[in-house]
């Protein structure tokens, strides 16, 4: 009954049946369309699905069996997450009785009735079996809505067969009936740019065969997000193409992790403008592009006077008070020709691209009479001392902070509080 071989050769039912004669009739049947396994009893049949339950397409159960103990069979099989998507038949051999009309109730996909005609049988199987496939794909679909992560399936054209989590950047309205199936992301999704992208390499996948993973940030509704996706192929028996599979995580937190260590890195604590290394880093690269390119660039050293008596007279508070507020000055000058970073202590480093030396000197005045102009409640109004140099194109990074460490030195030690160029 159990062969080794049973599964290697087509399609294998359970068939649960009291009436052994009645049983064998069925199965000289449609032998020559499926492999049986019986058993006499609900019980029985139960121990043999333990075992072979994966394997087995379908169960075949006369009524009197599937009402045993209060149906107890078929409680077993609805709580069994591997064997619920197994089709259950009952089998009739009279016109369905209440108990017939009971298995159905309880999980039974169909019936057969006595007399049996093969094809018929055969048909009424292969259906129940397709149904409860079908049924199987919406409860995995059901069940993965449990996972945090968005699993989604697209046929050939892009076009949704299932997603799991409808996510408020997805545009659905209120319909509680409203389904993605049959929807492409441009149809669905609310960022139509990001959409756009999506469809792209949804159809580069499907041409090439090659899966994808990237990242995307998408801003919907004043909320920033950072979604993970990962692309996969679907193909086929004959490894043809017929689908994508993806999968998308949501990893703002990460992400945003990733750029606050990113921006912790770049700039300094206290003020939040870039720091030494950073701002060291552009006067290098744009002395490199110079050099390559030809162009301009010219440097602004700024140190704020009397700095030590600040802290003497007003605490360290007050001196970070001041410290903040030049740096304020720094970033909310809004252009893309200029990068503002601390050098160190009371210093500041301005690099200004495009830039010639009077030009350079302009700006520094326009600074230094801003910061002048600084309110600071409970303290004296403080000043800024300003050295200027425009690069060479045998300069380095080193030569020209020097030059422009000389200048700021002259500004000091000529009446402080103005701009000196070099």
């Amino acid at each position: 009954m159990k062969s080794p071989d049973l599964f290697q050769n087509g399609t294998v039912l359970l068939y649960i049946s009291k009436n052994a004669r009645q049983q064998r009739e069925l199965v000289e049947l449609l032998s020559d369309r499926f492999s049986f396994i019986s058993s006499n009893t609900a019980a029985g049949g139960l121990l043999v699905l333990e075992e072979f339950g994966k394997k087995l397409a379908a169960v075949l159960i006369d009524e009197d069996c599937g009402l045993e103990n209060d149906g107890a069979f078929f409680k077993a099989i609805s709580n069994s997450v591997s064997l619920s998507s197994l089709a259950i038949i009952v089998v009739c051999y009279e016109q369905p009785r209440d108990g017939g009309r009971a298995c159905l109730s309880l999980g039974a996909q169909d019936f057969i009735l006595s007399p049996f005609h093969a094809d018929i049988v055969a048909h009424r199987i292969q259906n129940a079996i397709r149904a409860k496939d079908s049924l199987s794909f919406r409860e995995m679909e059901r069940i993965l809505k449990e996972l945090p992560s968005n699993i989604y399936l697209k046929d050939e054209e892009g076009k949704y067969i299932f997603c799991t989590q409808y996510w408020h950047h997805i545009e659905h309205g209120r319909n509680p009936n409203w389904t993605i199936r049959g929807k492409t992301d441009i149809e669905v999704r609310k960022d139509k740019e990001n959409a756009i992208e999506a469809m792209k390499a949804d159809m580069e996948l499907l041409k090439t065969g090659t899966g994808t993973d990237y990242t995307i940030e998408i801003n919907v509704n004043g909320v920033r997000e950072f979604m993970e996706v990962i692309k996969r192929p679907v193909r086929d028996a004959a490894g043809r193409i017929t689908g994508i599979v993806g999968l998308i995580n949501d990893v703002t937190q990460k992400e945003l992790l990733k750029l606050r260590l990113q921006e912790a890195s770049t700039t300094d604590g206290l003020t939040g403008i870039l720091n030494r290394g950073t701002i060291h880093s552009f006067i290098t690269d744009a002395l490199q592009s110079i050099q390559e390119n030809g162009g301009r660039v010219s440097l602004l050293m700024f140190d704020l006077d009397n700095f030590k008596q600040i802290n003497d007279t007003y605490g360290h508070q007050g001196g970070d008070a001041v410290l903040i507020a030049f740096a304020d000055i720094l970033r909310n000058t809004r252009s893309g020709r200029f990068k503002a970073g601390r050098w160190g202590g009371e210093e500041f480093m301005v690099l200004l691209y495009d830039t010639d030396l009077s030009e350079a000197v302009m700006t520094g005045e326009q600074l230094r009479q801003r910061f002048a102009g600084t309110h600071f409640p409970g303290m004296r109004t403080q000043t800024v001392s300003v050295g200027a140099a425009q690069a060479n194109p045998e300069d380095s990074t080193d030569s020209l902070c020097s030059r422009v460490d000389a200048a700021l030195y002259r500004a000091k030690t000529s009446g402080k509080n103005k701009v000196v160029p070099l």
